[in-house]
């Protein structure tokens, strides 16, 4: 219908007239001014008119007149609006992960890398959510802590490809309490840098493109590895290679020792940093299972004091953790074991320095008469967040590891395993690689436990 003073809509049926001033009388709000402007427009007032009497623009009044003229009475209800999901459920932020983890080709999307359009039409031709709009999935993303993988920018030449992080302000301060009230002053804008074997590359990427970056390897006394105070004792920058090295974590702490072993090569090891592997909040990462099955807690510090987090409620959601925008990660703390102690982390991954297929940390402690007094255990890589097995642990606790005890233990493991499908295999493969590699961690831990 033309917006034009000289155009009015049809003339109403006796039904329809009724359906218009009840919804005029008893709606109150934007139903009752579309159905206002349509009984006006019945009785010859001009759309300007109807503008100047209610107060809304003439593409409001247009639109309302054309979807009257079309629909009748129904055309003036609310319409369903595309756009996310009203909760995002746990469901679509694990979908959501799988894709973005994912190249296109192997969910059957033919394109070299991920765009919002791309993953848009992937996760409604799936049908994983009815309708998303872009900018929606966009605030998805960022809520679930995901990232695209967006095509690379800059100059590329055969054989060579310039990879350049965005623009950033680099901080160094000196103590932590100029560093926690830069973290509050710039919140959600800047990024902490310890290690940087994580956010360097993300950044080279560009995906992450964080406008300031905090540099926090200029504070003294934050590395370290001792035992006080009933704790092992590890400085948040306490490098991967320093524990590894460490004659107190080998002999004492072997499944932290076996952890620091496999991740990434020894490269990487020289700089990355234990707290930098918590902080990150990566599934794939390897110490937040060790961590978990340690019954380790973490200390933040901000700009509002110390605080003491237990590891299982560190871990809030993909790459998230329960860090406040102005903390930063200072220390680890680890039980000190009781005697008659062992651990053992069992990991597959497809080369050396991968992230893991799936992997498995165990600990435990055996009472005089050879039962399991404490045990735990953690899985690596199969989930969004990295998982306790609390179900096995309780069904070995108070038992003597045999054979059958450590079957019924690695079956609930691969029970509380939560695995999606993707280039390192399917789901069900990584259940059970999960629960093969309990029962192999478990029994590794006896042995040691027992000093053989």
């Amino acid at each position: 219908m033309a917006d034009a003073p000289t155009r009015f809509v049809r003339a109403l049926s006796a039904a329809e007239q009724a359906d218009l001033e009840r919804l005029r009388l008893q709606t109150p709000g934007p139903l009752a001014v579309r159905a206002e402007a349509v009984l006006l427009s019945a009785r010859k007032v001009s759309v300007p008119e109807i503008m100047r009497r209610l107060g809304v623009s003439r593409p409001a009044v247009a639109g309302w007149l054309t979807r009257f003229e079309r629909a009748g009475v129904s055309g003036l209800l609310p319409r369903p609006r595309s756009g996310r999901p009203r909760k995002l459920t746990p469901e679509v932020v694990r979908h959501l992960a799988t894709a973005v983890r994912a190249r296109p080709r192997a969910l059957g999307v033919d394109r070299a890398a991920w765009t919002l359009s791309t993953l848009r039409a992937h996760l409604v031709r799936a049908g994983h959510v009815a309708a998303i709009s872009e900018e929606s999935l966009r605030l998805a993303l960022r809520r679930a802590g995901l990232t695209l993988k967006t095509p690379r920018t800059g100059l590329v030449q055969k054989g060579n490809t310039t990879m350049i992080p965005a623009a950033f302000e680099y901080h160094t301060p000196g103590s932590i309490g100029e560093a926690t009230a830069l973290l509050a002053r710039l919140g959600e804008d800047a990024k902490v840098l310890s290690g940087g074997q994580s956010l360097i590359p993300l950044m080279k990427l560009r995906l992450a493109s964080p406008r300031h970056v905090v540099d926090i390897n200029g504070i003294q006394g934050l590395d370290g590895i001792r035992e006080a105070e009933g704790f092992l004792r590890i400085g948040a920058l306490t490098r991967e290679a320093d524990l590894e090295e460490s004659e107190l974590v080998r002999t004492r702490y072997p499944l932290l020792h076996d952890t620091c072993k496999v991740i990434a090569d020894p490269l990487v090891r020289n700089l990355a940093t234990l707290g930098g592997n918590l902080a990150h909040g990566d599934p794939a990462n390897d110490h937040p299972a060790t961590m978990l099955a340690l019954n380790a807690e973490v200390v933040a510090v901000g700009t509002k004091g110390e605080r003491r987090i237990a590891i299982a409620a560190f871990f809030t959601g993909p790459f998230a953790t329960a860090l406040r925008l102005d903390e930063i990660l200072v220390e680890i703390r680890i039980p000190v074991p009781p005697a008659r102690s062992g651990g053992a982390y069992l990991k597959l991954e497809r080369k050396v320095g991968d992230f893991a297929t799936a992997a498995v940390a165990a600990q435990l402690a055996l009472g005089a008469g050879g039962a399991c007094e404490q045990v735990g255990i953690g899985l690596t890589n199969v989930g969004l967040t990295p998982i306790k097995a609390t179900r096995a642990e309780a069904a070995l606790t108070g038992k003597r590891p045999d054979a059958a005890a450590i079957t019924q233990a690695a079956e609930l493991a691969a029970a509380a395993a939560e695995p999606t499908d993707d280039l390192r295999g399917p789901a069900e493969y990584k259940r059970d690689l999960v629960r093969v590699l309990t029962a192999r961690a478990l029994r590794r831990a006896v042995e040691r436990a027992e000093g053989r």
